[in-house]
């Protein structure tokens, strides 16, 4: 069986896979994008980049990869590149995967949900198409109701390099000093404004508590003039590689407060290191990692009473390290590569 990936970008949590899963699974790749926001720190062989080439090169490069390959990988399903391949694929009935990460969530103009609705149930309707969903929960919910049957989901969990970010000493952290961090972009949709106004209202109370903030991003300014006066509320800037690992290592909890949040991987990585985390109900993640699972805490994206009760809840040293022990074991002992290539495999062999 021959498979064929077409994957967004080279982000390390993709390179890292590739070079963990798909490399030896014999598994080839190109992607449709060369750059990535997430930093590549891995080193892999130059692979081809879809959007480099000409739209005619574009369309005889999908009709090479149908002619030659039993099973494709399709990462999203908007797009050009998208929609050439499912159009060559009506004459050449391939087996295509859709990798995604999005959950469901229906649009909020009567057009938009229309047209949405239309546009899926055709694409998702199509025996030949699969659904690939990150999580078991509302990423399923996005194929099965736009139209694709049950038999034709399955499960590829949104997943990070655990090893990368193991922290097998995460017992020891020190807890004179609780500090909760926040790992991502600064900008509107991560909610921050009330992630901090949440953590003033909780120092008033966890004296021994400090938020820090790694990331950059139009908010940055602003944020920083606004609790300027706050000297237990820190802007570390972006970290990278070792930077980032030690950010894992050298705190406590994560928070992860988004209004929007497909999945969100820096609860992957968070929990790998031994942290447990409070999450808001938009984050994607929360389904799979947090929910029964005693490895976090999720909050209301849009009351601030909420994040507060979260923040009093893990700052229990008792609970604390019970949920860290819960969350590096999940990651370790479940959410990981053994799962991801179990999942890949049984998509593989359904579609032979």
């Amino acid at each position: 069986m021959n498979v064929f990936a077409f994957l967004a970008e080279p982000a390390s949590y993709t390179v890292d896979r590739n070079l963990k899963v798909y490399v030896p699974m014999g598994i080839d790749y190109c992607y449709l994008l060369g750059n990535s926001e997430a930093k590549n720190t891995r080193e892999e062989k130059v692979k081809d980049v879809l959007v480099h080439f000409s739209k005619r090169q574009q369309w005889k490069y999908i009709r090479r990869v149908l002619r030659e390959y039993d099973t494709v990988i399709f990462n999203g399903y908007t797009g050009l590149s998208f929609l050439m391949l499912f159009v060559l694929n009506l004459w050449y009935r391939k087996s295509i995967g859709i990798d995604s990460d999005t959950q469901y969530r229906e649009p909020s103009g009567l057009f938009k949900r229309c047209l949405k609705r239309i546009y899926l149930n055709f694409v998702f309707g199509n025996k030949h198409v699969y659904g690939l969903a990150g999580g078991n929960h509302t990423h399923k919910n996005l194929f099965r109701n736009f139209g694709m049957k049950e038999d034709r989901i399955v499960l590829m969990p949104m997943m990070v390099d655990n090893s990368r970010f193991d922290n097998a000493e995460y017992k020891q952290r020190s807890t004179e000093v609780i500090r909760f961090v926040y790992v991502g972009r600064l900008i509107e949709c991560k909610n921050l404004d009330l992630m901090i106004r949440a953590f003033v209202a909780h120092h008033q109370k966890y004296h021994n508590s400090e938020l820090h903030i790694v990331g950059k991003g139009v908010l940055e300014e602003s944020l920083k003039k606004k609790y300027a006066s706050c000297d237990f509320v820190f802007f570390d800037g972006p970290k990278y590689g070792d930077d980032l690992l030690a950010v894992y290592r050298q705190n406590h909890v994560l928070v992860l407060p988004s209004t929007y949040e497909p999945w969100g991987l820096v609860v992957n990585e968070a929990m790998s290191a031994g942290m447990p985390v409070l999450v808001s109900d938009e984050v994607g993640a929360h389904y799979d990692l947090v929910d029964g699972n005693d490895t976090g805490f999720v909050f209301d994206a849009y009351e601030e009473q909420s994040l507060i009760d979260a923040m009093e809840q893990i700052s229990n040293m008792d609970t604390y390290k019970k949920y860290a022990d819960n969350a590096y074991n999940f990651m370790h002992n479940y959410w990981n590569y053994s799962l991801y290539r179990k999942c890949l495999e049984y998509f593989i062999n359904k579609t032979a």
